[in-house]
């Protein structure tokens, strides 16, 4: 079933439809579907509030197409298993937890909004940049080549950001005005240094992975899990890193 048709169905239940992950390769409408979402849903684009931009993306790199300019962002974990739910969420702004809330601030009505993205840098996503699956490496690939310039072959993943240089159509990011900031966070788990062990004992003192990454000092850090573990988390949350890009199914590498 098509987006175009399951539109009408949501709609007659009273719920909304957002494109999810919307320019991750294999299955996504960018990705692998179509240049433009209005191809997908024609006249019933505008019924579309939001869609959710997946780990490889960010406000950045989504707004430099113009057909999102009205559109809420969303920055949403999969569900696929517990310790990754809320590595990427959203701040809302509403008068109480409700289904009707939420809808209010995806359309940003009556001052419901987002006021805050949380995810990750893309470049720590899987599907980043291109990717062999015959080297087995990332490549850098001109937008309109389809084979791999190191071994001639057409085994190729293509990565977010060069989808997204391909079907841009503006020179340069513009967001509109009411688009709330993206807020990069790195996950524990990303961290050199940092393992299973130390996150339990971070997570029994600080109660979640919200707490230690936006809101604990590298003294609180330090007192719990010592002074190298603290300086890493540090300098992974104020951005002091360099991030291996991934691709093709492997995460990106935050290197401190």
């Amino acid at each position: 079933m098509s987006g175009y048709e399951l539109i009408d169905i949501v709609e007659k239940y009273d719920g909304i439809l957002i494109p999810a992950h919307i320019f991750t390769p294999h299955k996504s409408y960018y990705g692998n579907c179509a240049d433009r979402l209005k191809d997908i849903f024609k006249e019933k684009y505008d019924k579309v509030f939001a869609v959710e931009l997946g780990l490889s993306s960010d406000t950045f790199l989504a707004d430099q197409i113009s057909e999102l300019e009205n559109k809420t962002f969303l920055t949403n974990s999969d569900a696929h298993s517990l310790p990754r739910i809320a590595r990427e969420y959203n701040k809302i702004k509403v008068e109480n937890i409700s289904f009707k809330e939420i809808v209010k601030a995806l359309k940003n009505e009556d001052g419901r909004k987002v006021v805050a993205n949380y995810g990750l840098d893309p470049k720590l996503g899987k599907y980043h940049r291109s990717f062999c699956e015959d080297c087995n490496d990332s490549i850098l690939i001109d937008e309109a080549a389809s084979i791999c310039p190191k071994c001639g072959k057409e085994n190729i993943t293509f990565g977010v950001f060069d989808r997204i240089e391909l079907i841009k159509d503006k020179k340069e990011t513009q967001s509109p005005k009411n688009r709330p900031p993206y807020i990069y966070q790195v996950p524990l788990t990303f961290i050199p240094g940092v393992g299973g062990k130390t996150i339990d004992k971070l997570l029994n003192h600080f109660e979640t992975e919200m707490n230690i990454l936006h809101k604990a000092t590298q003294d609180d850090i330090e007192a719990v899990a010592g002074e190298k573990v603290a300086k890493n988390i540090y300098n992974a949350c104020k951005g002091n890193i360099a991030v291996h890009s991934g691709g093709g199914g492997v995460y990106g590498k935050v290197l401190i």
